[in-house]
């Protein structure tokens, strides 16, 4: 984790020295360029304002006569080099003074910037720039009128504004880099939390949870790692609670196999057939036992095959309740089965169906007391077909009808080990039914008997 933040804050300062970098950089060349283009625009405006007075004093005086005193408002804030000649090229004004009356052509000054009156030339300005510094100043003619003129300083300006925008530039990366690294800590403590979390379950701590602080996609990520916790939490808890149901329901029928073997053996007890049945009989359970932990080992896993056919569940039905009928009358308990229509064909696994049924069946007539009743009932709803199977026995507890379909769960005294049950049926009769896509529920009245149905799709 130390490693993703290094990585984390190295990325973020990288980022933000390149993007404080070419803001920088093209603020700089950008502010540069639009310098030059505003001292351009600001040249030429100086210079017609300059021939725009000059025109305008040849207009007010009727010649030049007395520019040469005029011109020296021009250099009041200016370092640039003024001469103004005539129409013969001889230089009425200078605003260094010593050119005036010599001929223009002695200086190498080009054609100059033409100045006119009343439509016609009357000579023209020249402007030899000495460097920066230029400002806004006055001229006025001999007549005392006042003629304005604006021109512009750039004495280091460009140095100065980039000085500050690297200043400025250097201040923002600091901020942003102290904000980064804020940022990216709020980022990282959740993940490194994270990580925490899964080494706490590689180890096998499950209770472990992480805190979580924020409803986004780091907070989502919490949430689900927490809901994966528990869930892991809770099959570990499966896990040891089904370990030492095994070992309980093992125990059981293997120390009565191996007492009475062992008082035979001593002579205690004889070979008889009793002792010998006694043997057979928790040999069986065993047996069972197994099989139905088999089953639902593969139904858990989704790896039990089923064999659908179309089947006839009117003559099926009709065919277990016969086999269930010997038991139930010795019990003294009545077996009636319902049905409105004649056929009820539906796409399933006859055998597991018919073991659904059997286990229900064997449930419902062990818990009936003689004088009860057991009914089955068969009936077809919407797209499903529904099978209930009531009895008038001794019901279930509020408390305890959430869990019987629990593996190895018994409730009450009744519903004992010694009446035969393993504690599976009803947990394997619920995956058998959901593995035909079905559903199943228990109801019960305590003191008046029970309803398992379960529904199947029609097919």
């Amino acid at each position: 984790m130390q490693s993703l933040n290094v990585k984390l804050v190295s990325a973020m300062l990288f980022i933000v020295a390149i993007t404080v970098s070419l803001m920088v950089l093209l603020t700089s060349l950008i502010s540069a360029y639009e310098y030059r283009q505003f001292v351009m625009r600001g040249s030429a405006a100086y210079t017609q304002m300059l021939t725009d007075n000059l025109e305008q004093y040849y207009t007010a005086e009727k010649s030049w006569t007395g520019l040469q005193q005029a011109i020296g408002y021009l250099s009041l804030a200016t370092t640039d080099r003024l001469m103004v000649a005539n129409t013969l090229g001889v230089i009425v004004a200078d605003t260094q003074g010593e050119a005036v009356g010599r001929n223009i052509s002695q200086y190498n000054v080009g054609s100059g910037y033409p100045l006119e009156s009343a439509g016609r030339s009357v000579g023209n300005l020249y402007i030899l720039s000495s460097g920066p510094g230029r400002g806004s100043m006055g001229m006025h003619g001999q007549s005392g009128s006042p003629m304005m003129v604006s021109v512009y300083d750039n004495s280091e300006l460009i140095a100065k504004v980039n000085a500050s925008i690297w200043q400025t530039g250097i201040i923002a990366a600091v901020a942003a880099s102290v904000a980064g690294i804020f940022l990216t800590r709020q980022i990282t403590r959740p993940i490194k939390a994270l990580d925490t979390g899964a080494g706490k379950l590689a180890g096998g701590e499950f209770s472990y949870r992480v805190e979580v602080k924020s409803r986004d996609e780091i907070g989502r990520l919490a949430g689900s790692f927490n809901s994966m916790a528990e869930s892991l939490e809770k099959g570990e808890r499966t896990r040891r609670q089904l370990s030492a149901d095994i070992t309980h329901e093992l125990k059981t029928p293997l120390a009565v196999i191996e007492a009475t073997a062992d008082s035979i053996l001593d002579g205690v007890y004889q070979p008889d057939p009793e002792h010998l049945r006694t043997i057979k009989q928790q040999a069986g359970l065993l047996t069972r036992l197994i099989n139905e932990m088999k089953d639902l080992s593969l139904a858990e896993s989704g790896q039990l095959k089923l064999m659908p056919e179309q089947i006839d569940l009117v003559e099926l039905l009709e065919k277990l309740l016969a086999q269930h009928r010997v038991h139930a009358d010795s019990k003294g308990v009545k077996l009636s089965f319902n049905h409105l229509e004649p056929l009820q064909e539906v796409v399933a696994d006859p055998g597991r169906i018919s073991q659904v049924v059997t286990n229900l069946l064997t449930n419902a007539i062990r818990h009936t007391s003689a004088g009860g009743r057991v009914e089955v009932n068969l009936a077809r709803e919407a797209r499903q077909i529904t099978i209930a199977i009531t009895d008038t026995g001794e019901g279930i507890k509020s408390e305890d009808l959430p869990h019987v379909f629990d593996r190895f769960y018994r409730a009450g005294t009744s519903r004992s080990r010694s009446e035969g049950g393993t504690g599976l049926g009803l947990a394997i009769a619920r995956k058998l039914v959901e593995a035909h896509g079905g559903s199943i529920r228990a109801e019960s009245t305590f003191g008046q008997g029970s309803s398992f149905i379960f529904s199947i799709p029609a097919g």
